[in-house]
């Protein structure tokens, strides 16, 4: 296929409708807009049904579409990465949802005039994805992608907390979750493995979190010094702590300070072993499921424009 035939086919706009209260229905009509002046062709996909977008993302995949143009947020881009051949597919991302984690690791523009005009004129950038192996709840071996993070143990919890919430409040959501489950602090056994060691290392404490960009929950910079450029992932182990010295570390955790506390350990992996009893992980922000997890980075992994 020539050049000239690769521009002239069109973009799959894929959008979450009920994202952020509807954000994302509204926002996808002023990207399909700006398209059409800029001259480039789009056909929507919207659906609130998870495997119904799976499926026609895929669809139009194998329908040869120039690339994916996503308006949502990070549960959107974990819904899409499912999808084998949408993996392979140049993807945009226009952040219309609650946390915008992994938009906002490469400042990608809100507006979508600026978007439209970044994503079709920018050069396009490898990125790295992670990928974690694990049992479904009948022994059977499963696979989730993910392009922000792995949460297991209290930010896991966090984010099961927020999900429940139904109350339209956004990333305050995940605020909500934080102090209810501080309220309710327990520590968790965790086994470790990183890449070429022989033996796991155990640990009784707060959290065993594997990231490939900075930032979770809508902006906390749990690991700071993450590129998801550089072929790793950052294990992120915080040991046992009180649940007073808890408001110390979360504070310092806040701004991105917490590095160089006792309890914090971040260390770069290319894969790494985690097994957390029946703690439930999640991946973007969506449930995985209970361990033992095999984590690893793929990397390069997804061609981001914009």
């Amino acid at each position: 296929m020539s050049a000239k035939q690769a521009t002239t086919r069109p973009f799959a706009l894929v959008v979450n409708p009920s994202s952020a209260l509807g954000r994302g229905a509204r926002v996808a009509v002023r990207v399909k807009r700006a398209l059409r002046k800029a001259g480039v062709a789009s056909v929507i996909i919207s659906s609130p049904s998870v495997a119904r977008c799976q499926v026609e993302v895929a669809q139009a995949a194998a329908e040869g579409v120039r690339g994916l143009i996503l308006v949502g947020g990070d549960g959107l881009i974990s819904t899409v990465l499912q999808v084998s051949a949408a993996r392979g597919l140049p993807m945009a991302l226009v952040p219309a949802g609650s946390g915008n984690d992994f938009a906002r690791q490469f400042d990608l523009p809100r507006n979508p005039g600026r978007a439209v005009h970044a994503l079709l004129h920018a050069a396009p950038r490898r990125v790295d994805l992670g990928v974690v192996h694990y049992r479904g709840p009948s022994g059977d071996p499963r696979e989730k992608w993910f392009a922000g993070g792995l949460s297991l143990g209290f930010d896991a919890a966090i984010n099961r907390r927020a999900n429940a919430l139904r109350l339209p409040i956004g990333p305050l959501r995940y605020v909500a979750g934080l102090f209810a489950e501080i309220m309710a602090l327990q520590m968790r056994e965790f086994s470790v493995s990183r890449a070429g060691e022989t033996s796991h290392h155990h640990y009784t404490g707060l959290l065993a979190t594997v990231m490939n960009i900075r930032t979770l929950g809508g902006g906390i910079p749990i690991s700071p010094r993450s590129r998801p450029d550089d072929g790793l992932l950052e294990l992120v182990e915080v040991a046992h702590v009180g649940k007073f010295r808890l408001l110390s570390v979360l504070g310092l955790l806040a701004r991105g300070r917490h590095e160089a506390l006792p309890e914090v350990t971040i260390t770069s992996v290319q894969s790494v072993s985690i097994e957390a009893g029946t703690e439930i992980a999640f991946a973007d922000g969506d449930e995985v499921g209970a361990g033992p997890f095999e984590v690893r980075v793929a990397p390069g992994a997804l061609t981001l424009l914009g």
